[in-house]
Protein backbone atom coordinates (compact mmCIF):
# COMPACT_ATOMS: atom_id res chain seq x y z
CA UNK A 1 0.00 0.00 0.00
CA UNK A 2 3.33 2.19 0.38
CA UNK A 3 3.92 2.08 -3.05
CA UNK A 4 0.56 3.21 -4.30
CA UNK A 5 0.66 6.49 -2.42
CA UNK A 6 3.99 7.55 -2.60
CA UNK A 7 4.87 9.70 -5.37
CA UNK A 8 8.05 9.06 -7.24
CA UNK A 9 11.59 9.82 -6.11
CA UNK A 10 12.82 12.81 -8.06
CA UNK A 11 16.49 12.39 -10.04
CA UNK A 12 19.06 14.95 -8.11
CA UNK A 13 19.94 15.82 -11.87
CA UNK A 14 16.49 16.93 -12.53
CA UNK A 15 16.25 19.41 -9.15
CA UNK A 16 20.01 20.55 -9.81
CA UNK A 17 19.39 21.45 -13.65
CA UNK A 18 15.65 23.43 -12.39
CA UNK A 19 17.85 25.26 -9.70
CA UNK A 20 20.75 26.18 -12.31
CA UNK A 21 17.36 27.31 -14.68
CA UNK A 22 15.92 29.34 -12.27
CA UNK A 23 19.11 31.13 -11.28
CA UNK A 24 19.25 31.77 -15.37
CA UNK A 25 15.75 33.06 -15.57
CA UNK A 26 14.38 36.84 -16.17
CA UNK A 27 12.96 38.39 -13.78
CA UNK A 28 9.45 37.63 -12.59
CA UNK A 29 6.82 39.90 -13.90
CA UNK A 30 4.67 41.98 -11.28
CA UNK A 31 1.97 40.07 -9.43
CA UNK A 32 -1.17 41.26 -8.52
CA UNK A 33 -1.18 40.75 -4.43
CA UNK A 34 -3.65 38.26 -3.03
CA UNK A 35 -6.73 39.85 -1.26
CA UNK A 36 -6.86 39.45 2.28
CA UNK A 37 -9.48 39.81 5.12
CA UNK A 38 -8.36 40.88 8.30
CA UNK A 39 -9.36 39.62 11.38
CA UNK A 40 -9.26 40.88 14.84
CA UNK A 41 -9.77 37.20 16.78
CA UNK A 42 -11.25 33.63 15.97
CA UNK A 43 -14.46 34.27 14.99
CA UNK A 44 -17.72 32.75 17.02
CA UNK A 45 -19.63 29.54 16.16
CA UNK A 46 -19.32 27.06 13.12
CA UNK A 47 -16.53 27.95 10.71
CA UNK A 48 -13.42 27.69 8.56
CA UNK A 49 -10.82 30.33 8.29
CA UNK A 50 -7.98 30.11 5.90
CA UNK A 51 -4.51 31.52 7.04
CA UNK A 52 -3.10 31.02 3.61
CA UNK A 53 -1.17 28.15 2.47
CA UNK A 54 -2.45 25.05 3.96
CA UNK A 55 -3.56 26.78 7.28
CA UNK A 56 -6.33 26.17 7.79
CA UNK A 57 -8.79 26.84 11.21
CA UNK A 58 -11.88 25.32 11.84
CA UNK A 59 -15.17 25.82 14.57
CA UNK A 60 -16.63 22.61 14.70
CA UNK A 61 -19.01 21.54 17.36
CA UNK A 62 -17.94 23.78 19.87
CA UNK A 63 -14.10 22.68 19.15
CA UNK A 64 -11.56 24.73 17.36
CA UNK A 65 -9.29 23.07 15.03
CA UNK A 66 -5.94 24.24 13.68
CA UNK A 67 -4.84 21.88 10.55
CA UNK A 68 -1.19 22.87 9.30
CA UNK A 69 -0.68 25.80 11.40
CA UNK A 70 2.27 27.82 9.66
CA UNK A 71 2.16 31.45 11.31
CA UNK A 72 5.24 32.76 10.22
CA UNK A 73 8.03 32.23 7.93
CA UNK A 74 9.81 28.57 7.41
CA UNK A 75 13.51 27.63 6.67
CA UNK A 76 14.59 29.30 3.49
CA UNK A 77 11.48 30.77 2.58
CA UNK A 78 9.40 33.95 3.85
CA UNK A 79 6.14 34.36 4.13
CA UNK A 80 4.27 36.51 0.94
CA UNK A 81 1.16 37.07 2.63
CA UNK A 82 0.81 38.42 6.05
CA UNK A 83 -1.33 36.71 8.82
CA UNK A 84 -4.77 37.83 8.35
CA UNK A 85 -5.39 38.24 12.46
CA UNK A 86 -3.05 38.65 14.92
CA UNK A 87 -1.01 35.36 16.23
CA UNK A 88 -1.56 35.92 19.96
CA UNK A 89 -5.55 35.75 19.12
CA UNK A 90 -4.83 31.63 17.95
CA UNK A 91 -5.27 29.02 19.65
CA UNK A 92 -6.31 25.51 19.30
CA UNK A 93 -7.99 22.76 21.17
CA UNK A 94 -7.18 19.96 18.64
CA UNK A 95 -4.23 20.38 15.84
CA UNK A 96 -4.28 17.89 13.02
CA UNK A 97 -0.82 17.84 10.66
CA UNK A 98 -0.93 16.12 7.74
CA UNK A 99 2.81 15.63 7.44
CA UNK A 100 6.49 16.39 8.31
CA UNK A 101 7.28 18.94 5.26
CA UNK A 102 8.15 22.33 6.73
CA UNK A 103 5.29 24.01 4.99
CA UNK A 104 2.84 22.25 6.85
CA UNK A 105 4.32 21.38 10.42
CA UNK A 106 6.23 24.37 11.30
CA UNK A 107 7.27 23.27 15.11
CA UNK A 108 7.53 26.90 16.00
CA UNK A 109 3.65 27.36 15.52
CA UNK A 110 2.99 24.07 16.99
CA UNK A 111 4.57 24.88 20.61
CA UNK A 112 3.29 28.08 20.57
CA UNK A 113 -0.45 26.75 20.68
CA UNK A 114 0.84 23.94 22.96
CA UNK A 115 2.08 26.60 25.38
CA UNK A 116 -1.12 28.90 25.19
CA UNK A 117 -3.41 25.77 25.57
CA UNK A 118 -1.36 22.79 27.48
CA UNK A 119 -4.79 20.67 26.98
CA UNK A 120 -4.49 20.39 23.16
CA UNK A 121 -4.71 17.47 21.48
CA UNK A 122 -2.64 16.52 18.76
CA UNK A 123 -3.21 14.02 15.49
CA UNK A 124 -0.68 13.37 13.13
CA UNK A 125 0.19 10.16 10.76
CA UNK A 126 1.74 7.56 12.18
CA UNK A 127 5.40 7.59 12.95
CA UNK A 128 5.29 11.69 13.58
CA UNK A 129 5.79 11.15 17.18
CA UNK A 130 9.68 11.67 17.13
CA UNK A 131 9.21 15.11 16.03
CA UNK A 132 6.91 15.59 19.45
CA UNK A 133 8.73 13.50 22.02
CA UNK A 134 9.19 15.81 24.99
CA UNK A 135 6.67 19.02 23.55
CA UNK A 136 3.42 16.74 24.55
CA UNK A 137 2.58 14.11 26.67
CA UNK A 138 2.32 10.91 24.48
CA UNK A 139 -1.73 10.02 25.39
CA UNK A 140 -2.38 13.65 24.11
CA UNK A 141 -0.82 12.51 20.56
CA UNK A 142 -2.35 10.44 18.44
CA UNK A 143 -0.88 8.53 15.21
CA UNK A 144 -3.09 6.78 12.59
CA UNK A 145 -2.38 4.95 9.80
CA UNK A 146 -4.08 5.30 6.56
CA UNK A 147 -8.18 4.61 7.01
CA UNK A 148 -7.59 4.47 10.99
CA UNK A 149 -10.13 6.86 12.88
CA UNK A 150 -10.11 8.55 16.42
CA UNK A 151 -12.81 10.40 18.67
CA UNK A 152 -11.19 13.26 20.18
CA UNK A 153 -13.06 16.94 21.51
CA UNK A 154 -16.08 15.09 19.99
CA UNK A 155 -14.88 14.72 16.68
CA UNK A 156 -14.77 11.38 14.28
CA UNK A 157 -11.33 12.43 12.29
CA UNK A 158 -9.58 9.82 9.83
CA UNK A 159 -6.31 9.62 8.26
CA UNK A 160 -6.70 9.26 4.53
CA UNK A 161 -4.13 8.68 1.81
CA UNK A 162 -2.42 10.99 -0.12
CA UNK A 163 -0.06 10.71 -3.02
CA UNK A 164 2.91 12.08 -1.34
CA UNK A 165 5.74 11.50 0.53
CA UNK A 166 7.28 12.55 4.08
CA UNK A 167 10.88 13.90 4.77
CA UNK A 168 12.13 16.90 7.37
CA UNK A 169 16.15 15.60 7.51
CA UNK A 170 18.44 13.49 5.08
CA UNK A 171 17.80 10.67 7.71
CA UNK A 172 13.96 10.22 8.05
CA UNK A 173 12.39 10.29 4.38
CA UNK A 174 9.16 8.38 4.70
CA UNK A 175 9.37 7.24 8.23
CA UNK A 176 6.68 8.77 8.70
CA UNK A 177 3.46 8.48 6.71
CA UNK A 178 1.36 11.45 5.40
CA UNK A 179 -1.97 12.14 4.45
CA UNK A 180 -5.24 13.89 4.36
CA UNK A 181 -8.15 14.46 6.84
CA UNK A 182 -11.76 13.75 7.08
CA UNK A 183 -13.32 15.65 9.50
CA UNK A 184 -16.90 14.65 10.89
CA UNK A 185 -19.82 15.06 13.42
CA UNK A 186 -22.99 15.32 12.84
CA UNK A 187 -23.60 18.01 11.27
CA UNK A 188 -20.48 18.14 8.78
CA UNK A 189 -18.47 16.19 7.16
CA UNK A 190 -15.01 18.31 5.99
CA UNK A 191 -11.87 16.98 3.85
CA UNK A 192 -8.38 18.56 4.00
CA UNK A 193 -6.07 17.03 1.27
CA UNK A 194 -2.91 18.27 3.37
CA UNK A 195 -0.57 18.06 -0.22
CA UNK A 196 -1.20 15.22 -2.70
CA UNK A 197 -0.20 14.50 -6.09
CA UNK A 198 -3.73 13.17 -8.62
CA UNK A 199 -4.64 9.71 -7.62
CA UNK A 200 -7.37 6.88 -7.09
CA UNK A 201 -6.91 7.81 -4.19
CA UNK A 202 -9.58 10.61 -4.20
CA UNK A 203 -12.47 8.00 -5.83
CA UNK A 204 -11.76 5.72 -2.61
CA UNK A 205 -12.24 8.48 -0.16
CA UNK A 206 -15.58 8.71 -2.13
CA UNK A 207 -16.23 5.65 -1.71
CA UNK A 208 -16.07 5.83 2.21
CA UNK A 209 -17.15 9.37 2.81
CA UNK A 210 -19.66 11.82 1.87
CA UNK A 211 -18.08 15.00 1.75
CA UNK A 212 -19.42 18.28 2.01
CA UNK A 213 -16.34 20.69 1.83
CA UNK A 214 -13.43 19.53 0.41
CA UNK A 215 -10.10 21.88 0.68
CA UNK A 216 -7.82 20.98 -1.69
CA UNK A 217 -4.26 22.20 -2.84
CA UNK A 218 -4.18 24.15 -6.32
CA UNK A 219 -0.41 25.80 -6.34
CA UNK A 220 3.15 24.73 -6.27
CA UNK A 221 2.74 22.98 -9.58
CA UNK A 222 5.90 24.10 -12.00
CA UNK A 223 8.43 22.75 -13.05
CA UNK A 224 5.48 19.71 -14.05
CA UNK A 225 8.94 17.22 -14.12
CA UNK A 226 9.30 18.02 -10.51
CA UNK A 227 5.89 19.05 -9.40
CA UNK A 228 3.34 17.10 -10.63
CA UNK A 229 4.14 14.02 -8.99
CA UNK A 230 3.89 15.76 -5.67
CA UNK A 231 1.06 18.36 -5.77
CA UNK A 232 -2.45 19.18 -7.65
CA UNK A 233 -2.25 21.98 -10.55
CA UNK A 234 -5.71 23.54 -10.94
CA UNK A 235 -7.22 21.60 -13.33
CA UNK A 236 -6.28 17.77 -11.56
CA UNK A 237 -7.94 19.89 -8.26
CA UNK A 238 -11.39 20.07 -10.09
CA UNK A 239 -11.24 16.71 -11.52
CA UNK A 240 -9.91 15.20 -7.90
CA UNK A 241 -13.18 17.07 -6.75
CA UNK A 242 -15.11 15.51 -8.76
CA UNK A 243 -13.74 12.31 -7.96
CA UNK A 244 -14.59 12.66 -4.54
CA UNK A 245 -18.45 13.42 -5.13
CA UNK A 246 -17.89 17.00 -2.97
CA UNK A 247 -20.61 18.89 -2.21
CA UNK A 248 -18.26 22.24 -2.03
CA UNK A 249 -14.90 22.70 -3.63
CA UNK A 250 -12.34 25.61 -1.46
CA UNK A 251 -9.05 25.81 -3.10
CA UNK A 252 -6.12 26.13 -0.62
CA UNK A 253 -2.05 25.92 -1.09
CA UNK A 254 -1.37 28.80 -2.88
CA UNK A 255 0.05 32.37 -2.86
CA UNK A 256 1.97 32.54 0.72
CA UNK A 257 5.43 30.73 0.10
CA UNK A 258 7.14 30.76 -3.05
CA UNK A 259 7.81 26.43 -3.13
CA UNK A 260 8.11 26.72 -6.88
CA UNK A 261 8.30 28.36 -10.53
CA UNK A 262 4.83 29.77 -11.19
CA UNK A 263 3.88 33.02 -9.81
CA UNK A 264 1.75 33.43 -6.73
CA UNK A 265 -1.14 34.93 -8.52
CA UNK A 266 -1.40 32.23 -11.25
CA UNK A 267 -3.05 29.20 -9.27
CA UNK A 268 -6.58 31.25 -7.95
CA UNK A 269 -6.78 33.27 -11.71
CA UNK A 270 -6.29 29.85 -13.33
CA UNK A 271 -8.50 28.13 -11.00
CA UNK A 272 -11.28 30.65 -11.45
CA UNK A 273 -11.15 30.26 -15.29
CA UNK A 274 -11.59 26.94 -15.14
CA UNK A 275 -14.96 27.33 -12.84
CA UNK A 276 -15.82 30.43 -14.73
CA UNK A 277 -16.17 28.08 -17.88
CA UNK A 278 -17.18 25.04 -16.06
CA UNK A 279 -21.33 23.97 -16.29
CA UNK A 280 -21.36 24.23 -12.17
CA UNK A 281 -19.30 27.19 -10.97
CA UNK A 282 -21.42 27.46 -7.96
CA UNK A 283 -20.05 23.99 -6.40
CA UNK A 284 -16.74 26.27 -5.97
CA UNK A 285 -15.94 29.27 -3.47
CA UNK A 286 -12.91 31.03 -3.86
CA UNK A 287 -11.54 32.67 -0.22
CA UNK A 288 -9.57 35.60 0.40
CA UNK A 289 -6.74 34.61 3.07
CA UNK A 290 -8.39 35.87 6.37
CA UNK A 291 -12.17 35.11 4.55
CA UNK A 292 -14.46 33.53 7.13
CA UNK A 293 -16.52 31.19 5.90
CA UNK A 294 -19.63 29.67 7.27
CA UNK A 295 -20.34 25.93 7.05
CA UNK A 296 -23.63 24.63 4.98
CA UNK A 297 -26.30 23.25 7.88
CA UNK A 298 -26.66 19.39 6.39
CA UNK A 299 -24.68 16.69 5.84
CA UNK A 300 -24.24 13.20 5.88
CA UNK A 301 -22.61 11.11 7.93
CA UNK A 302 -21.03 8.15 6.33
CA UNK A 303 -17.89 6.17 6.94
CA UNK A 304 -16.52 3.02 6.66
Amino acid sequence: MLDRYTSPKIRLRTILRWQLSKRLAAQRPDEKPLPIEYQNALPEGEYALWLGHASLWLGIGGTTVAIDPVLGGIPMYARHTPLPLPREELRADLILITHAHYDHFDKPSVLELLKRNPETIIVAPQGFWRYLKGHIARERCFELEWWESVMARGLFITLVPARHWSKRTPFDTNKALWGGYVIQNEEHTLFHAGDSAYGEHFAEIAERFAIDEAFLPIGAYRPEAIMQPNHLNPPEAIRAFNDLGAKTLIPIHYGTFRLSDEPLDEPPEWFHELIRRSETPSAARMLRIGEVYRFSTTSTFRST
